[in-house]
């Protein structure tokens, strides 16, 4: 049984209950705002229809994929072709200095709730798009920190909806961007994450303090769609004579390998890079799948071609996408 079966909505709504919907424009769910549709999309609130949504998505033999907060991914220009579940599950709930969350959850709307219980540790990733979940599975962070290190344990839901289970933070191998997520795919439902008790004004000027330098050297993602950082920054011993290392991680960014291969302002169609970041690309309107994937060529070729390295991409694809080559 495939996508195209007839009377397969019929059958997946009867599993899954309300909210199926039909050519969903993906667009609509990336801080990217580019994409094509999903032949079948849920928006899964509770961990009963988000374990339903697989397991109905086994039994079809229907393609699936897991969405987020939907930032850090492309989407073919072509959409998916199966069902695309996003976790809306977002109770938060604090004990002590602990918290449990639903991976759903904004991941800012988390650290502004933070800042009401004065539970400090988050405050440095005020203004990372995305959900929690998303964060965890690929270790989001800055300024030397990640999420990673503050995850107790997880709540996870194998990819077929057939088994539930709570797994400890050093399941998750939790590395520079990365997670065992990553190789081992599984679906988040809920995390445990550690805190410690702070003074709420402190927080929230922390908070605004990160807000303020993402406003100044970063897009707003809401009416400047991006997708955050394009290219990972390069492995720890990279040396690059007279070229900055990030604080915290000692790697060189790279933006920086970017910024001197002269990129910021680059553009095709629709795709440029940010004026004041060299490794974040933005959507200037009515950019395609295509045009950021022939851009970033642009990008790596420079990189290539000066320092004799290949940039490996941050962000995640989904789809279906055509080869491209560079004809910088």
């Amino acid at each position: 049984m495939g996508f195209r079966t007839p009377g397969i909505g019929d059958r997946l709504r009867a599993a899954i209950g309300e909210g199926l919907r039909e050519q969903e424009l993906l667009r609509h769910h990336t801080t990217f705002r580019v994409g094509g549709p999903a032949d079948w999309f849920v928006a899964a609130r509770t961990q009963a229809q988000l374990v339903a949504s697989l397991q109905a998505a086994q039994a079809l033999e229907l393609p699936c994929f897991l969405l987020g907060g939907g930032s850090n991914l492309l989407v073919s220009d072509d959409g998916f072709r199966g069902l695309v579940v996003k976790n809306a599950i977002d109770d938060i709930a604090f004990d002590g200095t602990h918290a449990q969350v639903g991976c759903g959850a904004d991941y800012l709307g988390f650290i502004e709730r933070c800042r009401e219980e004065s539970l400090a540790g988050f405050a440095y990733a005020a203004g990372i798009p995305g959900s929690v979940g998303g964060a965890i599975y690929g270790n989001a962070g800055c300024y030397g920190q990640d999420i990673g290190s503050r995850v107790e344990e997880c709540t996870l839901v194998s990819l077929d909806g057939a088994r539930v289970e709570t797994l400890p933070a050093a399941w998750f191998q939790f590395a520079y961007r990365d997670s065992r997520l990553k190789r081992e795919p599984r679906a988040l439902l809920s995390c445990v994450l550690r805190l410690e008790r702070g003074d709420a004004a402190a927080i929230g000027a922390e908070i605004e303090e990160k807000l303020e330098i993402r406003r100044v050297k970063h897009p707003q993602w809401r009416i400047e769609p991006t997708a955050g950082s394009y290219f990972k920054n390069l492995p720890p011993g990279f040396q690059a004579p007279g070229l900055p290392h990030s604080p915290g991680t000692q790697r060189v960014p790279a933006g920086v390998l970017l910024d001197a291969c002269d990129c910021r302002g680059l553009r095709i169609g629709d795709a440029m890079v940010f004026a004041k970041h060299a490794n974040i690309l933005v959507n200037m309107g009515h950019a395609t799948a295509k045009d950021v994937l022939v851009l970033a060529e642009v990008m790596k070729a420079r990189v290539r071609a000066r320092f004799g390295v290949e940039l490996r991409e941050e962000i995640v694809y989904l789809g279906d996408f055509p080869h491209v080559q560079s004809a910088d």
